[in-house]
């Protein structure tokens, strides 16, 4: 037997409708389960305990700790869950995607084309679309093990072919070269999963010993990492170091399980026989135990271990660390009004937030560094953030017993946190036409800076003085905001005709700036509207509890 008489295509193929299979059932499943996984993620990770158990059942679901693990820090990203929450997650992650191994170890490969025939059959002929999600987990199911029959009865055939025996020869001498293969394997096709198959197959056929398939599956923990530090890459500082503690968490496990090989692979051994289980199952069985392992030696080192990473990788000084755990909301119903006043004070978080935007909206206009329009996004974020989880938790408050003074309270409360963040929109927006501007290379006349620098300067005073309205309301600061917002008014006519004037006398040559001049005007006045909101929503609250 050669090399050259391996069916290679059917073996590919085989990997290809294997890897098509896992990820087809686990859009199935996710679509099945609608769409709270994140809602889940987010809401019962508050202790590394219940994110360790969130983040194992997730990934049962949707079959793929590097899934769970993205989506992780894809919600870190958004500022909808904290570094620490993350923690947990990615440990219950490493846990769950065992349950794969497990699969492909059950052997029921001959029943795969069933599988494939009655989810094609819901797909095709269900017209409601939960079925239709039931077809493609189905479906996929089959995939995945018509897959792995494809490249199992190819890869007995790799057994006795003389260059292989070579390699498996130099692989049991030398295990981290099986470690290293295993890493690269698994960075390569982004699944841990279809290269600790490939192993199962391999060792279910005797191709290669337990003593090389094992390091191959420590390998493939190591190579997973891969896509949440491809997901974390240009994400905040929070996503970095969960991506940072999965490569800890991951490497620290295949360290220690390599330094005890030896009788790791006597235990396994000695347990395979004891039970009597498969080649398949016995390296699932293994592939458990390694993760689980390694989980509850971690998991008293959670604090420090976060404590290491913070120092390790260090917030920019333009992020924006936003905690809004104080809103619980299984309390609400027990007590509406202290709930109310808890959504007030993170208000006022945010109307803080979106005073510093605004300052950062000047200051990048002013100096045109790239710093500053970054701090923008970040805030303008974290306000989204802030505004969505509010408006969500007020609605939650039963404020139907409310009593009239409460009730003025609740409904203004609503107003002021969309007024925040509208006004958080605009000065992202204005930062875009400042870029646009910066990247045009075009000279800005010195009187069109002037007025704009000008304008900006009304608008930061005001919102400065919105948010210390709601902070401590007083009669003047609310005269001074409807005083402020008539000034913005008449100079952005006042400089709107002055800017048309200079245009049509060739004063103004710009022509991008020329085209932005009033867009940019336009949303500093308006700013200028959203103040007036909160001020008059504000002085509703404070005119009724007088």
């Amino acid at each position: 037997m050669t090399l050259g008489q391996i069916d290679w295509p059917l073996i590919l193929g085989g990997l290809g409708l294997f890897l098509f299979g896992i990820d087809y059932m686990g859009n199935g499943l996710k679509s099945f389960a609608g769409d709270g996984l994140k809602d889940i993620i987010d809401r019962y990770t508050k202790t590394p305990l219940h994110g360790i158990i969130v983040g194992t059942v997730i990934t049962c679901l949707i079959q793929s700790s590097s899934g769970t693990t993205a989506l992780t820090i894809g919600l870190i990203r958004s500022g909808l869950m904290t570094f620490p929450q993350a923690i947990g997650v990615i440990m219950g992650a490493n846990i769950g995607t065992t349950i794969t191994a497990f699969i492909v170890g059950l052997k029921i490969s001959e029943y795969a084309v069933y599988f494939i025939i009655l989810g094609a059959v819901l797909i095709m002929f269900s017209s409601r679309k939960r079925m239709k999600y039931f077809g493609q987990i189905l479906f996929g199911f089959g995939c995945l093990f018509y897959g792995l029959e494809l490249m199992g009865e190819n890869l007995k055939l790799i057994s006795k072919v003389p260059e292989f025996t070579q390699a498996t020869e130099i692989l049991s001498a030398n295990p981290l070269l099986a470690l290293l293969g295993g890493t690269v394997m698994t960075m390569a096709i982004q699944s841990s999963s279809a290269v600790i198959a490939i192993v199962q197959q391999m060792y279910g056929v005797g191709a290669i010993t337990l003593s090389i398939s094992l390091p191959f599956l420590f390998g493939s923990n190591i190579g997973t990492t891969i896509t949440a530090i491809l997901a974390a890459f240009g994400g905040s500082t929070s996503s970095k170091r969960a991506a940072t503690y999965h490569v800890i968490f991951n490497v620290f496990g295949t360290v220690l399980f390599m330094c005890l090989l030896v009788p790791f692979t006597s235990l396994i051994v000695s347990l395979s026989q004891s039970l009597n289980t498969t080649p398949e199952m016995s390296l699932a069985m293994a592939h458990g135990v390694f993760n689980i392992t390694t989980t509850a030696l971690m998991y008293p080192l959670i604090h420090t271990n976060e404590k290491l990473i913070k120092k390790l990788i260090k917030k920019k000084s333009y992020e924006v660390e936003i905690d809004l755990s104080t809103l619980n909301e299984d309390v609400v119903g027990l007590f509406p009004e202290a709930s109310l006043n808890l959504a007030i004070e993170q208000t006022g978080k945010m109307g803080a937030l979106t005073c510093e935007l605004i300052s950062s909206v000047k200051s990048y206009f002013d100096s045109g560094v790239q710093s500053k329009a970054d701090a923008c996004q970040e805030l303008e974020n974290a306000i989204n953030i802030m505004e969505k989880k509010l408006t969500v938790y007020l609605a939650n408050i039963p404020h139907e017993k409310f009593d009239v003074h409460t009730s003025i309270m609740y409904i203004n409360s609503s107003k002021i946190i969309k007024d925040f963040e509208l006004i958080g929109d605009l000065g992202v927006r204005l930062v875009s036409l400042f870029e646009q501007m910066k990247d045009s290379n075009e000279t800005m006349h010195e009187k069109t800076r002037g007025e704009i620098g000008e304008l900006l300067a009304i608008a930061v005073d005001l919102v400065d003085k919105t948010y210390l309205v709601y902070k401590e309301y007083s009669y003047d600061l609310a005269e001074e905001i409807d005083a402020g917002e008539s000034l913005l008014d008449v100079k952005y006519h006042e400089f709107k005709d002055a800017h048309v004037h200079r245009v049509l006398n060739k004063q103004e040559c710009t022509n991008v700036i020329n085209s932005l001049y009033d867009d940019a005007a336009s949303l500093i006045e308006r700013i200028g509207d959203y103040c007036q909101s909160v001020s008059e929503n504000v002085s509703n609250i404070k005119g009724e509890l007088v």
